[in-house]
């Protein structure tokens, strides 16, 4: 459904690191080493004081033995060196492995697969005035175009931790590297000028891997800290992240347990659309997932029912960066992201997402109408033609909207870093096609960009209009007068607070 190259190359080293790890048959032949140094000194020290000789003679012998032990000592101390690298590398291969495993092999858990057919998902946004003074706090999309604009930016946010952990891997084992090298020239200086031997040159591993080293075992079990920078004991930064109060869900998310009663007895906050039949109502949901770009989709917490104490049910994606999150159990577990392709596209996004969208794309004909069909968009690389915001930050729960490209209109309220939260943020009105999405964003959010936004077409609603007063018609309201009735039966708003209705007050 969409590319991967970033976690397809770490899957690639992870395979090699899995076939890397035949090397441990060979960990004896470190002992042998170390076994054969010791021998050669004390046979050396045994020769010293038992050589029977005195005079010049015996001065002779003990100055050879002397330089001898010092030499064999330096090349002792020079290897066990080099093996803190040789170790430290080894660990680190690991480590690597270990939080490769951490990231998800699929995009989607099973609700999310569900959803993809429904009519459409209610999503929660900032609250912002729409036309006539009405409070807007949500948006409807349809199943597949919330389907769709989630999988990308999940896509996108792998992609971060993909390239972050080949990253750090490169930059580690690059000072490994470098640091054998050093080694070795100093090793061959230290062998040649044995009688400046001061002692071991420190390495990267700590006392206790040292001493395994000197003793002839070592040690390449990652529970040792090792040099690359994560913290096994907290699944290198995710353990703390997994709660609903982490910080990275505002709206929090379904453990799947009890309701709360302090939630459920707080008034409800009710979803408040645009107008039926404008972009983003029931009757007319989103239907184009590039507009949900400048929301952070897995960080929302959508279809659920809000009170003023916190939310009741409703769906909040599983992260693809951290497959132990309780959410993925919760959802259900893993979806089928072949199954999904083909619910989204028939036969030919099936095929899309089995052999890539690149083959795919060749092929034209059939598949070509059929996938770009489903996706709604220009044609068999419609869905990862998608441009989606980067994540950042601890837990890669940072989200930055796409920039607002060619001057697209849209409405300022783009969400920031979090997306919405339990009430979400949001902004009425329609971005460009290519723009900051539906909610605008950037620079160029509500007022335009440039010549290209005066060429952009704009809805104006005018409800009522007409010319003159004596032509209206029987029974005629204004709705701009937001009253209605005659002067007999109008009475003042009521004063007490039902609790129910936000705009009472």
């Amino acid at each position: 459904m969409v590319e991967s190259p970033m976690y397809e190359r770490l899957m690639r080293l992870v395979a090699a690191i899995e076939k890397a790890s035949e090397l441990d048959a060979w960990d004896d032949q470190h002992n042998k080493v170390v076994c054969g140094l010791n021998e050669a000194n004390n046979s050396t020290h045994h020769m010293r004081t038992t050589q029977g000789f005195t005079g010049e003679t015996g001065q002779q012998i003990d100055d050879w033995t002397g330089r001898a032990m010092k030499q064999v000592q330096a090349i002792k101390d020079g290897h066990n060196t080099a093996m803190e690298y040789y170790v430290e590398a080894r660990r680190t291969m690991k480590q690597v492995r270990e939080e490769a495993m951490q990231l998800s092999p699929t995009l989607i858990d099973s609700k999310l697969e569900a959803l993809a057919d429904a009519a459409h998902v209610v999503i929660p946004v900032a609250p912002v005035i729409g036309p006539f003074g009405l409070l807007i706090n949500a948006i409807a999309a349809k199943g597949e175009a919330y389907v769709q604009g989630l999988v990308e930016q999940a896509n996108n946010q792998r992609e971060v931790a993909a390239t972050d952990i080949l990253q750090r891997a490169n930059n580690t084992m690059q000072g490994l590297a470098d640091g054998t090298n050093a080694q070795r020239t100093d090793m061959e200086q230290r062998v040649s000028d044995w009688g400046e031997h001061s002692g071991p040159t420190p390495g990267p591993s700590n006392g206790s891997v040292r001493r395994d080293i000197e003793n002839g075992y070592l040690n390449t079990s990652v529970h040792e800290a090792g040099v690359y920078p994560g913290n096994r004991d907290t699944d290198y930064g995710r353990s703390g992240l997994r709660g609903p109060g982490s910080g990275l869900y505002p709206g929090g998310y379904d453990e799947g347990g009890p309701i709360s009663d302090r939630v459920m007895s707080s008034p409800r906050v009710p979803d408040r659309f645009a107008d039926e039949g404008e972009a983003g109502s029931r009757l007319n949901p989103i239907a184009d997932p590039q507009d949900l770009m400048d929301i952070d989709l897995l960080h929302t917490r959508v279809n659920g029912d809000r009170h003023r104490n916190g939310v009741i049910g409703g769906y909040t994606p599983a992260p693809p960066v951290d497959r132990y999150h309780p959410l993925w159990n919760v959802n259900g577990g893993p979806g089928s992201e072949s199954a999904l392709a083909g619910r989204l596209g028939g036969a030919g996004m099936l095929g899309a997402g089995a052999m890539g969208v690149g083959r795919a794309a060749r092929m034209g004909g059939d598949l070509h109408s059929s996938a770009a069909s489903a996706l709604g968009r220009g044609g068999t690389m419609g869905m990862s033609a998608l441009r989606a915001g980067t994540y950042s930050g601890p837990g890669y729960g940072t989200y930055k909207p796409p920039s607002v490209e060619g001057g697209a209109v849209g409405v300022a309220g783009a969400q920031g870093s979090r997306g919405a939260s339990g009430t979400g943020a949001a902004g009425s009105g329609r971005a460009g096609t290519q723009g900051g999405g539906f909610m605008g964003g950037g620079a160029g959010a509500g007022s335009g960009g440039g010549k290209d936004g005066k060429k952009a077409r704009r809805r104006k609603y005018t409800p009522f209009r007409v010319e003159d007063e004596d032509e209206l018609p029987e029974g005629y309201v204004n709705p701009m007068s937001q009253t209605y009735g005659t002067d007999k039966d109008i009475a003042p708003a009521p004063r007490q607070d039902d609790g129910w209705d936000l705009r009472q007050w």
